[in-house]
């Protein structure tokens, strides 16, 4: 019997820890998240694959049209015996291309590559920013969810308080009714924001691509430095951070190279107007007369093709490659002005948001509190009744959750300006084919 109930122990013992184990939270600060998210994020990991694929497409480029070896028998007698046969040949034939148009489609295809790595930069930067917003989230959450709980708690030490004083007489039943009502509402609003705050982990480890049924606790605080980077100084201007982020956008780059990929195009659409050569060789046997043996010689054959006679599908490639450069041309000036836009109105709702916030750092924190501790003043003098007392306490918290959303804003906003030269559509190409 007492072995048994050392082994129910043991087990319990072995559960309660394994439980503890699975119950721990891993802290995950946001440069953490971020790392995680650079390797192990599908679209990022895609990205790279891509690059793959273009070193895949520069080896087709550069492919060598094969060469043919071929054996040939003529004047074969009725019996074929080719010993009887008059003549055999064993030929080799290498086509060639006109000089150049290798060199322009494997320049092409670098292009392309040039073209993926720096998509594979910009899809980092992307997801990034989904991270970081994700994360701002997630701590925006659980900054309302912790200051609920915090008000839950006053509002029931405020209702011991009423309760004692409804008790001594000095207090209607009405006020400790309506704090217990206060505390339910709360209460509610608290299921709410974790359920918020849930969301936001969930979709942090979808970004990370990571769901291995691990717990996060968000290690960073929600907070913004306004010196962390160019904002209300009166020495930037718009023109400037346009002038920054424009240079650092992957979206500017690419569609920048593919006008000179379109050029390439081109350039190749041209040269195909241009004859490719056959160079071939024969070792060539010989028999005069049936029976006496053969006599050897070598044979040579150089070719031209001659495009001249399908020049309507030439001048129809070279006008489609010069419709495409135009195009090209288009796409660049047109993602210019819209990056532009897009990083000026980034730029100004940065700003705002900036403005915002010192509003709420220079006054309104500080007077909502000294409102509040008045409050709970003239309430204990009986000077106001509990319902004014809830009122100057509801501004007071919605001043600390409204500021605590302008933290968020202004940190969501600065991501937007950080990648606002990226989030325009993006045309890539769908691959190219690499032939005459």
């Amino acid at each position: 019997m007492n072995k048994f109930i050392v082994l129910f122990v043991f087990i319990c013992t072995i559960s309660n820890g394994y439980a503890q184990e699975n119950n721990k939270k891993a802290n995950l600060s946001l440069n953490e998240a971020i790392k995680i998210a650079s390797t192990n994020n599908p679209e990022v990991i895609s990205a790279l694959k891509e690059i793959e694929v273009a070193d895949g497409r520069i080896l087709q480029a550069g492919r060598i049209q094969n060469a043919e070896l071929s054996f040939t028998a003529n004047e074969v007698p009725s019996e074929f015996d080719l010993g009887e046969t008059g003549e055999l040949d064993l030929n080799f034939n290498q086509p060639i291309e006109f000089f150049g148009k290798r060199s322009t489609r494997i320049q092409s295809a670098e292009l392309q590559k040039r073209i993926t790595e720096l998509n594979y930069e910009r899809i980092k930067k992307l997801i990034t920013s989904q991270v970081k917003k994700v994360y701002y989230n997630g701590l925006l959450s659980n900054q309302i969810v912790e200051s609920i709980e915090s008000n839950i708690n006053l509002l029931n030490d405020f209702l011991a308080q009423v309760t004692d004083r409804y008790q001594a007489g000095t207090s209607s039943y009405l006020d400790v009714i309506r704090a217990k009502v206060e505390i339910t509402r709360l209460k509610n609003e608290l299921f709410d924001a974790r359920k918020n705050y849930q969301q936001a982990i969930g979709q942090l480890k979808i970004l990370l691509g990571k769901e291995n049924g691990e717990e996060y606790e968000l290690a960073d605080s929600l907070l913004y430095q306004f010196s962390g980077y160019p904002s209300l100084r009166e020495e930037i201007n718009k023109d400037t951070v346009v002038n920054y982020f424009s240079s650092k956008s992957s979206f500017l780059q690419i569609t920048e190279i593919q006008v000179e990929q379109s050029k390439s195009f081109l350039s190749l659409a041209e040269k195909n107007a241009l004859p490719d050569f056959n160079f071939g060789l024969a070792f060539q046997n010989r028999q005069p007369l049936p029976g006496n043996g053969f006599d050897q010689f070598f044979g040579l054959n150089i070719g031209v093709s001659l495009p001249m006679f399908y020049s309507s599908g030439v001048r129809g490639d070279i006008q489609e490659a010069e419709a495409n450069l135009s195009i090209s041309d288009i796409r660049l000036q047109y993602a210019k002005i819209r990056v532009a836009q897009s990083i000026r109105t980034a730029f100004n709702n940065l700003s705002f948001a900036e403005e915002q916030l010192r509003l709420f750092d220079t006054s309104l924190l500080r007077d909502v509190e000294d409102e509040l501790r008045a409050g709970i003043t003239a309430y204990q003098n009986g000077q106001i009744d509990l319902l004014n007392l809830f009122d100057i306490y509801r501004t007071y918290r919605a001043t600390r959750v409204e500021y605590s959303r302008t933290v968020y804003n202004t940190l969501v906003a600065l991501t937007e300006l950080e990648v606002a030269g990226e989030e325009a559509p993006l045309n890539l190409p769908k691959g190219e084919t690499f032939g005459n």
